[in-house]
């Protein structure tokens, strides 16, 4: 765990890839200069446009030859694999990226704290230390939303829906719908707002920053976290059927399980 979950990974049952999982994509996601390098020129590509986290969308190609890849004892194929410039987002030890798809249907552990991913058994039970959190999915069910409370500077406790994103290194991120509400309603203190170039797939996006007194999920709190509040117009940070994104440096706080059959988040404190 380096802000974001990588993972030593086999592409088509041989080929070493460092990979990132990313909770909030839906696609198998190779890095440009990794695929020309080991896989070569390919004329069958083509064009097409992504969108993300960014506030625009992002000009990609897609290899649609059937992609198999294995993550430990975890298997998974996808019908096409996004080719794009993906170290420019997360920096340049990274080969590629693989979602959410790849664990529906599955309960997994994600240990933050030693570092290790675990496929739980069919029949084996989650131990009692562990608090479970009825979670909810958008409409096209690869997408998994917790509910939790952020309580800000004046006292206020915003109690909302928020997306899983292991692909964001921070703790949490409000959307601008939500920004903008909470905003007008004189919760959020003036901020400087900061524009990243690269804000992920999809370009820049438009924050500023402000200090939360805490976030509780499932009965547990964290105290006096940093969140970034959107003010993109486009893409995923504008995104009105969630409060905004849940992040690897907050789910870090805990040992997590994900119930992807049963859409359950079981987490301990560790």
């Amino acid at each position: 765990y380096e802000r974001h979950l990588h993972f030593d990974v086999l592409l088509r049952d041989s080929i070493p890839a460092r990979m990132i999982f990313d909770s909030g994509s839906s696609n198998l996601l190779l890095d440009s200069t990794f695929y020309a390098t080991t896989f070569g020129k390919n004329n069958s590509l083509r064009r097409a446009m992504l969108s993300g986290a960014g506030s625009g969308f992002q000009l990609t190609t897609l290899d649609a030859s059937r992609w198999s890849y294995s993550v430990g004892e975890l298997q998974h194929t996808e019908p096409m694999a996004v080719v794009m410039d993906l170290r420019k987002i997360v920096g340049d030890g990274v080969d590629g990226l693989f979602g959410l798809p790849s664990m529906l249907g599955k309960r997994v552990e994600f240990n933050y704290a030693v570092g290790y991913l675990r496929i739980l058994k069919p029949e084996e039970k989650i131990t009692e230390d562990f608090t479970a959190i009825k979670c909810s999915w958008l409409k096209d069910k690869d997408r998994i939303i917790v509910p939790l409370t952020v309580t800000f500077a004046d006292g206020y406790a915003l109690t909302g829906n928020f997306l899983v994103d292991t692909g964001m290194p921070e703790e949490l991120a409000l959307n601008s719908t939500t920004t903008n509400r909470l905003r007008s309603e004189g919760h959020l203190a003036e901020a400087q707002r900061t524009t990243v170039d690269v804000g992920g797939v999809g370009g820049s996006r438009t924050e500023s920053y402000v200090l939360t007194q805490q976030i509780a999920v499932g009965g547990k709190t964290v105290k006096n976290i940093r969140i970034s509040c959107s003010d993109n117009d486009k893409g995923a940070m504008a995104d009105s059927r969630f409060d905004g994104l849940v992040g690897n440096e907050l789910l870090a706080h805990f040992d997590v399980i994900f119930d992807f059959e049963n859409w359950v988040v079981y987490i301990r404190t560790n």
